[in-house]
């Protein structure tokens, strides 16, 4: 079975996000996404899933650090 690393997932997605708004301190970008990953993970049962929610978590609070509008999602229900 495969397994996902979600400390590797989660490093990568601040590096891209630091790289991605870089008005904003990595170190800030590294705790949201710390933050998002305590939120989401304990309840979440489908680890291929946990990436992309935060990622989409922490885009949102960035956006509402900018005053910019929410990123849209490409999630369909």
């Amino acid at each position: 079975m495969f397994t996902i690393n979600v400390d590797h997932v989660a490093a990568n997605i601040a590096a891209d996000l630091c790289v991605r708004y870089p008005q904003v301190a990595c170190e800030r970008i590294e705790a949201m996404v710390a933050s998002a990953r305590e939120r989401i993970e304990p309840t979440n049962t489908h680890a291929e899933f946990i990436a992309p929610l935060i990622e989409h978590a922490v885009r949102i609070e960035l956006h509402d650090l900018a005053g910019a509008p929410v990123p849209p999602t490409s999630a369909t229900c």
